[in-house]
């Protein structure tokens, strides 16, 4: 492989340098604008993503320990139920097709479902074919899922910065946190992208408020007609 080395000369003095395969050396692309590329790309595909989520709401316990302590000291809850609600572990399978339907069937210590179509978007509570559903209000704690981040980064208004490399359900993705004071608190989201655009890690989280994250477990490409049927 032929390999060919650039270097930089002011005044006798190395300024800089650059190695490529006999390509073009490519440009450093600014962290915002390689966000909202992979971003784009995730708004075209169907896929179907199955995370393992995390999520606190604002007012609760900020450790499980805490949380077991009051829950079973109070609600006469036994600990092992109250292990898992506290553990604030659980599931979201979203079936993505954008540009208008997603489906978000949403498992924790409770069951609950968020569906876009192009007639609007509803929240149902229950098991299927038992749903009970109304128009939602917001796309819930995962809604960043579905949320372009653009719009995130409008609101907290800070530099997007490019985190360190990491694997994901088997799969290389680039990561990227943008960090900023709205309203006196620290408001941080991380994105984790596959190079071809899966959104595979979501980390949402509003100092001593909400948090939720998702990590991907399962892929697979496509979704089914089935999906954006309320039964």
């Amino acid at each position: 492989m032929r390999v060919i080395c650039v270097v930089a000369l002011i005044g006798g003095s190395l300024v800089g340098s650059a190695c490529t395969d006999g390509g073009s050396v490519a440009a450093v692309e600014d962290p915002r604008a390689r966000l909202e590329t992979l971003a784009a790309m995730w708004g075209s595909d169907p896929t179907t993503i199955t995370y393992r989520t995390t999520e606190r709401d604002p007012g609760e316990a900020t450790s499980p320990h805490q949380c077991l302590r009051q829950l079973v000291g109070e609600a006469e809850v036994d600990v092992q139920t109250g292990l898992r609600t506290c553990s604030g572990v659980g599931e979201v399978r979203l079936a993505w097709d954008p540009p208008e339907r997603w489906r978000m069937d949403e498992v924790s210590p409770r069951s609950l479902t968020w569906l876009s179509t192009g007639d609007g978007e509803v929240r149902c509570r229950g098991d299927a074919p038992g749903l009970r559903c109304a128009a939602a209000e917001g796309n819930g704690p995962f809604g960043s899922l579905v949320d372009t981040p653009a719009a995130i980064l409008d609101q907290i208004g800070a530099p997007v910065t490019a985190e360190a490399d990491r694997t994901i359900a088997g799969i290389r993705s680039e990561c990227f946190l943008v960090e900023g004071d709205r309203g006196g608190t620290i408001h941080r989201v991380e994105w984790c992208y596959s190079r071809d655009g899966l959104l595979l890690f979501l980390l949402d989280e509003i100092e001593g408020g909400r948090m939720a994250t998702a990590e991907a477990t399962q892929l697979a490409s496509g979704v089914t007609a089935g999906d954006f049927v309320v039964r």
